[in-house]
């Protein structure tokens, strides 16, 4: 038997395992049995169900067993079988990153099947069993890393409480076996009852290393539990030896009613090893539980492989396989029954031989679950950091409002409380400049580097400067003149300072005096730049009207360029679009476009499609002529194959007739 265990341990440490580990049986985070030191993290929370099935075998080589009426036993070798499950509702939640509580509840169902050897399959049915609800357990788990910078190592503590109502439901026996009467509790089962009214408290030190940390490539994670557990359960039956008359039948003498307090103590040890792979964790896992207080049949141990399989959205499914360790003698846990057919037995002995409190060593099980533990889900990973501050005059240390920009960032600009002088923005990872203006006083800028989720202060001391001078005017759009919100931004001496425009594209704001290079951008638009000069106490105007930005496989169409009739020759009236054409072209000098003539369908295929050929060079020309490198552009003739709409009236046609340019690139 040692060297099987020897065996079974070795190869549990070759075997491999783990990165998560979610739940384990006893609701903790852990593997099966046993549990992972570290802790499922502040405000993480898991839940599953979990399914056991245990089957076990009870051989008997010379079973004594005697019919109704016969006056003799009939010697019989049979092989009984007992069925255990268990089903169980875990729940874990990290009270901080190091403390986490777990509770977990059971039902559970036990069944005897008899071995239906003849002439035993005469006089009794073939199954007997119950269930109902099993114990209910509540615990805490902590643990932490005296490594931090690479969790090499965790250390941890978990203890628990586990109570049972008194129900003491058995299981009886149908038949005379040679040892048992009918309507007997058959002790001799592995789990005869679902609850004695047992309470047990535990305590485990916990140690798990993550072997990844000290031999790269080698994704392993070992755990060691060593604990200590006491259990108390109270078993209470009528007890009684047989008698036979001499026509076979029996009656019940020296009846006598036994009750016990059974206290428990053990050690316990468990050890697992866990290797992840991209979509599953394979475990090995060994157990052994000793009891400080028994002669007999004192130790239950179990080696468990399996694989635990988990998704994105945080659902865990685990499979596994438990193999017991333990020789079982079905006619040893009895309750000291047998002893007392030959003679007398004291308490002391019936202790011996009262049901383990777990129900002793199953030859084989299995066991499956599904869980969804929230540290499992795939998380996008935090890109942005915080800045925050106060902005105060340098002078008296009043709050200042002010303007607080990021140029060259997507970061809206943040405007400072005017009663407290606090401000935050939340931006992108990376190097952050950041400038300060305020009315009335001197500009100031800095550079952070943000981490990604890092929070970083930076104040400002501001200092008031004469000299200054205002900058107002307003931003809108090339083609119609709408207002465009917009990005102001004014390079001075020592600094860049930013400014937003109102949503009605409206900008007012303080600039030291001088000659200053003044910039508005916005989104989807080219920039434009003006060269302002800023005198003290007055204010510059300054205005611009921001062209579209060409965008790779966009198509600007127009039917109101108009040409002389079945000519290519471009009508006065369409001098003002092409004209506008010709300056957003000139905004974009890196891009390619095509110039496309369309026709209606009026006339012949050919003659439509020369037409076409030639309006598109046509408008050629007269970009060429109006200042647009050649080189942006390209003449292309459809013809009458690509209408936009059915050449059925007069308006559709006119429709039909038209350019277009389509961007091919834009640098």
């Amino acid at each position: 038997m040692k060297n099987r265990g020897l065996i079974l341990i070795l190869t549990l440490l070759l075997a491999a395992g783990s990165a998560f580990s979610m739940p384990s049986i006893m609701g903790f985070r852990g593997v099966n049995r046993v549990l992972d030191a570290r802790t499922i993290g502040a405000n993480q929370m898991a839940f599953g169900l979990i399914g056991r099935y245990w089957s076990s075998a009870d051989k008997y080589d010379d079973l004594h067993y005697r019919p109704i009426g016969s006056t003799s036993d009939t010697i019989l070798s049979v092989e009984d079988s007992e069925h255990l499950s268990q089903g169980y509702f875990a729940l874990d939640y990290g009270l901080t990153s190091f403390i986490e509580i777990a509770a977990r509840i059971s039902y559970v169902g036990t069944y005897y099947e008899f071995d239906l050897t003849p002439p035993r399959n005469e006089t009794i049915g073939q199954w007997d069993g119950v269930h109902g609800m099993g114990d209910i357990m509540l615990g805490y788990k902590a643990g932490f890393t005296p490594t931090p910078s690479s969790e090499v190592l965790w250390l941890g503590l978990a203890n628990y409480f586990m109570f049972a109502p008194s129900s003491n439901q058995t299981v009886d026996c149908e038949e005379y076996d040679g040892r048992f009467d009918d309507l007997t509790p058959m002790y001799t089962m592995r789990q005869p009852s679902l609850s004695t009214g047992h309470t047990s408290v535990g305590v485990d030190g916990l140690i798990s290393l993550d072997m990844a940390n000290v031999w790269p490539g080698t994704p392993l994670r070992l755990h060691f539990n060593v604990g200590y557990s006491m259990y108390k359960q109270t078993v209470t039956f009528n007890d009684y030896r047989l008698q036979f008359d001499s026509t076979g039948h029996r009656t019940r003498t020296n009846e006598v009613l036994i009750s016990s307090a059974i206290d428990d103590n053990a050690l316990d040890f468990g050890v697992a090893l866990e290797f992840p792979t991209k979509f599953a964790v394979i475990y090995t896992e060994y157990s052994l539980k000793k009891y400080l207080d028994r002669d007999s049949f004192n130790h239950v141990a179990y080696f468990t492989p399996g694989i635990r399989v988990f998704s994105g959205g945080g659902v865990v499914m685990d499979f596994c396989f438990n193999m017991g360790l333990t020789a079982f003698d079905p006619e040893f846990f009895d309750f000291g029954h047998g002893l007392y057919q030959s003679g007398t037995v004291d308490i002391e002995d019936r202790d011996q031989r009262a049901p383990l409190p777990d129900g002793g060593t199953q030859d084989w099980g299995v066991s499956g679950s599904i869980a969804f533990s929230s540290d499992l889900l795939i998380r996008e990973p935090v890109t942005t950091g915080t800045i925050s501050g106060m902005i105060t005059d340098a002078e008296d240390g009043e709050a200042v409002e002010a303007t607080v920009s990021f140029p060259g960032t997507a970061a809206a600009s943040a405007i400072s409380d005017s009663e407290t002088g606090f401000y935050s923005a939340t931006l992108t990872a990376g190097s952050i400049p950041v400038t300060v203006a305020a009315i009335g006083y001197k500009a100031a800028s800095a550079t952070v580097v943000l981490q990604a989720d890092q929070d970083v202060v930076l104040d400002f001391a501001l200092v008031e400067q004469a000299g200054l001078g205002q900058l107002a005017g307003t931003v809108t759009e090339f083609e119609n003149g709408d207002p465009l919100p917009a990005i102001i931004t004014v390079e001075l001496e020592d600094t860049t300072i930013t400014f937003e425009s109102t949503e009605d594209g409206i900008f007012l704001f303080d600039v030291p005096e001088g000659t200053w290079t003044v910039r508005a951008d916005a989104d989807e638009y080219k920039f434009a730049t003006d060269i302002v000069v800023i005198t003290a106490d007055q204010t510059t105007i300054v205005d611009f009207v921001l062209k579209p930005e060409l965008v790779t496989g966009q198509v600007i169409s127009f039917d109101n360029i108009y040409f002389d009739s079945g000519s290519a020759n471009i009508k006065p009236e369409s001098y003002y679009i092409l004209d506008n054409m010709v300056e957003i072209l000139n905004a974009n000098p890196e891009a390619l476009v095509q110039v496309a003539g369309h026709t209606d369908s009026d006339g012949s295929t050919s003659y439509n499609q020369t037409l076409s050929e030639q309006r598109a060079a046509s408008v050629f020309n007269f970009l060429v002529q109006r200042g647009v490198p050649a080189r942006m552009l390209t003449t292309m003739g459809f013809g009458e194959a690509q209408p936009v709409v059915p050449n059925t009236s007069a308006s559709n046609k006119a429709m039909n007739r038209r350019i277009e340019f389509t961007v091919l690139s834009n640098r």
